[in-house]
Parts: structure tokens; sequence; C-alpha cells
């Protein structure tokens, strides 16, 4: 995966996965359906180098929208690698969501 023809998280997501895999994501996890790209450390540590502000951003929009802070990133916070991979895993379920989302909506107008 070519991290550097990407320039937002949400567009790495739209090029290298389908609906099915999408909707795989938002609802088992990625823990669960182990998306390709998103396995290994080193996969998940290197989306985080290169879209850090872009996580961040989706977080924050997730904490001021909810007012939780999601627990699994609190948890990891005295070990680098398990923080950024538990915050691309984050990301890329909640995008997945909002993903999924809109194109059901879209498929009823």
């Amino acid at each position: 995966m070519d991290l550097l023809k990407y320039a937002t998280f949400k567009e790495l997501l739209l090029d290298n996965y389908e609906y099915p895999d999408l909707e795989q994501i938002a609802e088992q996890g990625c823990a669960n359906c182990c998306p390709s790209g998103m396995i290994y450390y080193s996969e998940t540590n290197a989306i985080y180098d290169h879209f850090c502000h872009d996580l961040h951003d989706i977080v924050g929009d997730y904490i001021s929208e909810t007012g939780e802070t999601p627990k699994e990133l609190i948890e990891h916070l005295n070990n680098a690698t398990t923080f950024k991979n538990k915050m691309v895993w984050l990301c890329a379920e909640l995008l997945a969501t909002e993903i999924c989302h809109q194109q059901n909506v879209n498929a009823f107008n």
C-alpha cells in the first residue's frame, strides 16, 4: 500500500477496500476481521505515522460528538506501538461505519 498517494486516511480506505470489506470492519472491528494492510504493527504504525494528524482529528471529532474518550486508546498510552495500532483500527472502524451509513442513505434516495 503506497501511503504517499493518499491525502487522507478516508481516501486510503475508499481506494483499498470494497463496500463488503468496509461493512465487515464497521460491524466486526479490525481485530476480528483482519483487513489486509492493517494486520501487523508495522503496517498500522506506518499508517499512523503518515496520517497522524488526520487520525487525531477523527478521534477528536468522535469525542466532541459523543463526549466519550475511547478507553482502548487510554489503556495503551504507555506503549506507542499498540497506541498507534489502536488509533488506526478505531479510525478505520469509525470511518467504515460512516461510509457504510452514507452509502445506505444514498441507496434509499
